[in-house]
């Protein structure tokens, strides 16, 4: 990733530069040797966008181009790094700073596809019937596919009581809906059990982190410790919210040591650890799937390496970054990511995490054809976590 940060940068430079016609980019471009000098990148750039404003067949805006050149780039290296235009910094700032507060609808955008990574639980977007997976082909009327992440982001953090519409493109089948925004109770981490007769476990979900997850996590674990059960099932799945700092804070929960490296082209910028002794010690079975990013993956990697679990579902989505910004001498803004965050084992987590049992639509038996793949998910992992043992747990009485 950090070659391509730095090619991200340097073509950036291309851009801007080459419509400036800076005299010291062009010497400093001839320099290069190869087919990937600076300079024979510059002259295939201006090349094409030469010939796009001459012969293509309707007349072209030479900033259209250029901003859509500015996000494909962005895009060419991961779904969170974009581009602002100038005067689209104060509106998106302001947008990023209620994210999906409104919504509920966490989306990104990958080679011109703007699709559902998450749907918090009890929100508009949820009560409206997204579902995470759902490619979005328009909002409010205009199609995604040309416009920039930054746009669609502005728009889910419009005013509260504004209606979106959407339209969906689910499995093949096209779907519209349409929902308000507003506040939503953000879900907290919650206990309760799962399965039916001897096959009932107690089942910890975590939706988001946030400041309040890790006293919510020990809340759940001092409850099923007094109750003396020694098996958990730990639910990530959909969680792509939340900060990865407060990931590691509940990994020490479960495990002792370092737990995790902030890391900027291998060098560490920060160390996570817990010195103090874990607060469970069972069997633990996660689950796991496409929507599982950021915090949640941090977590994930924690308890396989750390406290022995087994990941159960589909590859997570493979991405726990930290943001950078910086400032453009045009008055744009570019967001990056700057740092991996990684696992006990120092890696960084820039790729999926692949489970110890992979549930997915490939994997489906015959039988099991017409079954959702969430039930799937969470039926694998029960019988997973009671393969060793008594066969029943079932929830001590709250307090």
């Amino acid at each position: 990733m950090s070659r391509s940060r730095t090619v991200f940068f340097l073509l950036s430079f291309v851009v801007l530069t080459s419509l400036a016609g800076g005299r010291w980019f062009a010497e400093a471009g001839r320099s290069g040797e190869g087919e990937d000098s600076l300079y024979k990148q510059l002259s295939t750039f201006t090349e094409v966008l030469s010939l796009v404003r001459r012969a293509y067949v309707d007349e072209t805006d030479l900033q259209t181009l250029m901003t859509a050149a500015l996000d494909g780039t962005t895009d060419a290296l991961d779904p969170f790094s974009l581009y602002v235009p100038a005067a689209q910094v104060e509106p998106f700032l302001a947008a990023r700073r209620i994210g999906s507060r409104h919504s509920g609808l966490t989306l990104l955008k990958e080679r011109g596809i703007v699709y559902a990574v998450t749907v918090a639980e009890g929100s508009p977007a949820a009560a409206a019937g997204i579902e995470a997976g759902d490619v979005v082909t328009s909002i409010d009327g205009r199609s995604t596919r040309v416009m920039p992440l930054w746009e669609v982001q502005e728009l889910l953090a419009a005013a509260t009581g504004t209606e979106i519409a959407v339209e969906l493109m689910r499995r093949g089948e096209e779907k519209g809906v349409s929902f308000t925004l507003g506040p939503f109770t953000s879900p907290q981490a919650t206990l309760r059990a799962v399965g039916e007769g001897e096959g009932k476990v107690s089942m910890l979900r975590i939706a988001r982190f946030d400041a309040d997850t890790s006293g919510q996590v020990a809340t759940v674990l001092e409850r099923v410790s007094a109750g003396g059960h020694d098996r958990l099932l730990v639910d990530l799945r959909d969680t792509a919210e939340g900060d990865p700092d407060v990931a590691y804070d509940v990994g020490g929960l479960f495990a002792s040591g370092e737990l995790g490296r902030l890391l900027q082209r291998e060098q560490a910028l920060e160390v996570f650890r817990e010195d103090a002794a874990p607060r469970w010690d069972g069997r633990l079975v996660v689950l796991v799937n496409r929507g599982t990013l950021g915090a949640a993956e941090v977590l994930a990697s924690i308890l396989r390496q750390k406290a022995g679990a087994e990941l159960v579902g589909e590859t997570t989505f493979g991405h726990a970054g930290r943001q950078g910004m910086a400032d453009l001498s045009t008055g744009g803004r570019l967001l990056f990511t700057d740092a991996f965050f990684s696992g006990p084992d120092g890696e960084p987590l820039d790729e999926g995490l692949e489970p110890d049992q992979v549930v997915d639509f490939g994997s489906r038996g015959f039988d099991e054809s017409e079954v959702p793949l969430s039930e799937l998910i969470l039926e694998r992992g029960i019988r997973r976590l009671l393969e060793a043992g008594d066969p029943e747990i079932v929830l001590p009485e709250a307090a």
